[in-house]
Formats: structure tokens, C-alpha cells, sequence
């Protein structure tokens, strides 16, 4: 007799689970984004979470979540008061910019610029490392600006998944619309899984196995 495709434990099943968790996760980050300045928490959670799946580790999403929301919370508080003021200040700088292009010299326009990107590599890495290792504010952003440059390519990636929606919101609204039930469902569960990949591989070569060790007892290494 075959085996049913909807038993428990068939690929099927299993593939639906996985569907599932995403989708809960996803609703998870966003609505404990709402409060705007908890989206560091938020951002820590999912990356706990993806960085859990990606390594087969993964257990109950909301108690997953929540877990590391609360464990983070402190930190990526004034980590995410760090990078909304950054880029508050580059986003009015850049718009006074382009509206007077003549009354800024190409050198400080340039500047601008090149400082914006090592902000959004830096905000791109900050919270992931956050997730995966216990350092202080000083060192965790050190790390992510150090990581971000070293792998400018992995950086690219990460930066355009990690701020996609932001961008279409701010400067195409209309296709930020049409795509709203994706970004809602989807988007940033998906996206930071992907990015867990990219970041196993950079966290695999500058962990010592004594530091993976250490993870594997208490859930996270203490140092970079």
C-alpha cells in the first residue's frame, strides 16, 4: 500500500511545516517591529531564528523568538537608536543634496555617499552578529563594519535583501504597494534565511572550534 503524501512525516507535510513557520515568523518580526524603535529586538529574534534553521536547530518559532527578543532587547535598543539617528541625519543631508546640487562641492556629495553605503553594510551585519555572539555595543558594531568590508560581495547581498522593501517604500511606493502581501507574508522571514547562509559561511571561517564548542553549550559563543 503507498504511503499517504498528508502522514505527519511525509516531504509534503514536512514542506508545509517549514511553509508555515515562515509565515509566523514573518508576522512575528513585523508586528514586534511596530514600536519602530524595537526592530533591532525584532531583527535579532529573526536572525536567531533563521541562523537556528539554517543549522537544523530550530525548534517552536514563538518561543524561539520571543526567547532571544527578550535576550537582545537591551542592546539592540541602543544599537537601533544608533543606526535611526544615522540615517535620519544622511537621509535629510542626501535631500538637501539633490536639491541644491550647486551649493555642495562633488567632494562632500561623494563623501555622503560612500559614508552612506558603509552605513547601510555596517546596519546590514550589526544585528545578525548580535544574534550570534554576546559582545558589547563598542564591539558589535566594530565587528559588523569589519565583516562588512572584508566581504563587500556577501555585503551587496545581504544590504539589497535587508533593505529592498525600505528603498521601494521611500522611492517607489506604488510597486511597494503591489508587492505589500509578499512583504507581509514572505519577505523578511525569507530573506534573512538566505542571509543566515551567507553568514554561516563568514561566522565558520573566523569561529575557532573551541568557540563553536562553547555555542554548542550555551547557545552562544562570547566573543569575535
Amino acid at each position: 500500500m503507498a504511503k499517504s503524501p498528508f502522514r505527519a512525516e511525509s516531504p509534503v507535510m514536512r514542506a508545509v511545516g517549514r511553509v508555515g513557520d515562515l509565515v509566523l515568523l514573518n508576522l512575528l518580526f513585523l508586528l514586534c517591529s511596530i514600536p519602530v524603535v524595537t526592530i533591532g529586538a525584532s531583527a535579532a529574534a529573526l536572525y536567531t531564528s533563521a541562523l537556528k534553521i539554517v543549522r537544523h536547530e530550530d525548534g517552536k518559532i514563538t518561543k524561539m523568538f520571543f526567547s532571544a527578543f527578550s535576550q537582545n532587547f537591551r542592546q539592540c535598543l541602543v544599537l537601533t537608536l544608533i543606526f535611526l539617528a544615522l540615517f535620519a541625519g544622511l537621509y535629510a543631508d542626501i535631500r538637501v543634496m539633490q536639491a541644491n546640487p550647486d551649493a555642495f562641492p562633488f567632494v562632500l556629495r561623494a563623501c555622503t555617499n560612500v559614508f552612506a553605503v558603509v552605513v547601510l553594510f555596517t546596519a546590514s551585519y550589526v544585528f545578525a552578529l548580535q544574534a550570534k555572539f554576546v559582545n558589547t555595543v563598542w564591539k558589535t558594531l566594530k565587528n559588523a563594519f569589519v565583516l562588512s568590508m572584508a566581504h563587500p560581495f556577501t555585503s551587496i547581498a545581504v544590504c539589497i535583501l535587508t533593505f529592498f522593501p525600505l528603498g521601494l517604500l521611500i522611492f517607489a511606493t506604488y510597486y511597494f504597494l503591489l508587492g505589500s502581501i509578499v512583504f507581509f507574508l514572505f519577505w523578511f522571514s525569507c530573506s534573512a534565511i538566505v542571509c543566515a547562509y551567507l553568514f554561516e559561511r563568514i561566522f565558520r571561517k573566523i569561529l575557532p572550534p573551541a568557540a563553536d564548542e562553547k555555542e554548542n553549550a550555551d547557545n552562544r559563543p562570547t566573543a569575535l
